[in-house]
């Protein structure tokens, strides 16, 4: 799946559906569980209709590609330790170096700004079309963006209550 990835493709459908279905099977998602990121085209989700795999609600976070193109280009890793920062929200210290374990901080395949776009171009092709697949299901959660990730979470937690 990580090639798939790091190119900005889609994983095929029946890797997605074997992952899923084997994932959930295991004994702590017996009493629920959260998948983000899964399904990412009508063909998945109708493979785990299919497969019994059902879903309470679907969040959709509204958010433009212009801020995901500028926060995705803004992460960094830490080669060494695995670290994660963000130039603007989160940025380490000294630019470039790891506050943690001073290991060279770098950018990820999938953050360069040409495979956000490739990302972004699939999302609209391929994902987007879901919001209208669990709208008519009465189960879509539409959340706007928030200026923070703690604000973003507050406002899911408000439409799931």
């Amino acid at each position: 799946a990580k090639s798939y990835m790091d190119a900005g493709q889609l994983v095929p459908d029946d890797v997605i559906i074997g992952i899923v279905t084997e994932r959930l099977a295991e004994d702590d998602c017996k009493n629920g569980y959260i998948l983000d990121g899964v399904p990412r085209t009508i063909a998945q989700a109708a493979a785990l209709e299919k497969a019994g795999i059902t879903f309470d609600d679907v969040i959709s976070i509204e958010i433009s590609d212009e801020t995901i193109m500028e926060r995705m280009s803004g992460r960094r890793v830490c080669e060494s330790c695995g670290a994660s920062y963000h130039m603007v929200a989160v940025p380490p210290q000294q630019e470039g170096v790891c506050d943690k374990c001073g290991g060279k901080l770098v950018q990820r395949k999938d953050d360069a700004p040409e495979t956000v776009k490739a990302r972004l171009e699939v999302y609209h092709k391929e994902t987007e079309p879901l919001k209208d697949f669990y709208a008519q299901r009465g189960l879509l959660k539409p959340v706007e963006n928030q200026p923070s990730v703690e604000e973003t979470s507050q406002a899911i937690l408000r439409v799931l209550r």
